[in-house]
């Protein structure tokens, strides 16, 4: 059984090249025709030429928003709207990429060419590689050049409009802040003028002596009330409040200063010309083309004619290979 199969491999592999060998000339014919054919239309004639420039960068100085990461951001901000429509409108691409703005979808035609063209992507080192073709080598760089310009004004204004809310924020903290210190104030001002009250722990050390000195010479403690009298029923009535104001004042105070060095530090933000990207490599105009590549075209064309037409003749002479055994076996 085995050597049957033997056999019927190496006759299929004779006949295939015996029918090589028989169509040689005809094959030659066929390949040297898709070849001429192929240079033709790959010709500018018929493709036109695209020029390919390439721009890689690093994100930088990105507020995070969500769990994604910076180059994750970076990607998100390049395919805005906002920019894609300023590139439109900078490089008038209706015209240039001749989309005819009476058709029926026009803006579909035009976003599916600039997908086409304009390749944005991450790559395994965490950055963002750009990547534009076109028809002309410096609109190619312009546009990948343009592209991350456009980030950074796009990144610099989602800044700022965080920063401004942030700054609403802490600038009514500070407001509430400031109004409940005055408040503390002008209640330890009126204790001050009422009742005495400067340095509370100091002057409580100092009065309790004189009053137990005037207790034992029998000049306090009456409930006539003297003076001193007086002074040690504020000081017991009041005294608490005072303490528990000075100390909240100190507090209040540090809290109204740590939100005022957030509120300088984030109103510095709304006037700052940050960068949000490290450039890598810079989009710079092609010196040639970069498609069609032609040598790959020609090739391809070659090997599927010539493999097609192999098939077309190994068919048609194997069913007459079949046709004349059977005339043999009748």
């Amino acid at each position: 059984m085995t050597e049957g199969k033997e056999q019927q491999v190496v006759f299929d592999a004779s006949f295939i090249f015996g029918i090589i060998r028989k169509y040689a000339k005809q094959l030659s014919i066929v390949a040297v025709s898709t070849i001429l054919l192929s240079i033709v239309f790959s010709s500018e004639f018929f493709i036109k030429p695209k020029f390919k420039s390439t721009a890689i960068v690093y994100p930088s100085n990105l507020i995070p928003y969500s769990t994604e990461s910076p180059t994750e951001q970076m990607i998100q901000l390049f395919g805005s709207d906002e920019i894609r429509d300023e590139i439109i409108k900078d490089f008038d691409l209706f015209k240039h990429y001749e989309v005819d703005t009476t058709s029926k979808y026009p803006l579909t035609t035009l976003h599916a060419m600039m997908k086409e063209n304009i390749n944005i992507d991450k790559t395994k080192f965490e950055s963002v590689e750009i990547i534009v073709w076109d028809t002309d080598p410096e609109v190619a760089s312009n546009i990948a050049d343009s592209i991350i310009t456009k980030l950074h004004k796009k990144a610099r204004m989602l800044q700022r409009t965080k920063s401004a809310e942030v700054v609403v924020i802490l600038g009514n903290q500070l407001k509430t802040k400031k109004t409940e210190i005055d408040s503390i104030e002008k209640r330890i001002l009126e204790l001050r003028k009422e009742h005495g009250m400067l340095d509370f722990d100091e002057q409580i050390r100092s009065f309790s002596r004189v009053y137990y000195e005037e207790m034992a010479a029998g000049r306090a403690g009456n409930k006539g009330g003297s003076s001193i009298d007086k002074t040690m029923v504020d000081f017991g009535q009041y005294g608490t409040e005072f303490i528990a104001l000075t100390e909240n004042l100190v507090a209040e105070r540090k809290v109204y200063n740590d939100i005022k060095k957030q509120y300088d530090e984030v109103l510095k933000d709304l006037t700052k010309e940050l960068t949000y990207s490290n450039l890598v490599t810079s989009p710079v105009p092609a010196e040639k083309k970069s498609y069609p590549v032609r040598s790959l075209i020609i090739a391809m064309a070659t090997l599927s004619s010539l493999l097609l037409s192999l098939i077309v003749i190994i068919f048609i002479e194997n069913r007459q290979r079949i046709a004349d055994n059977r005339s043999m076996v009748s």
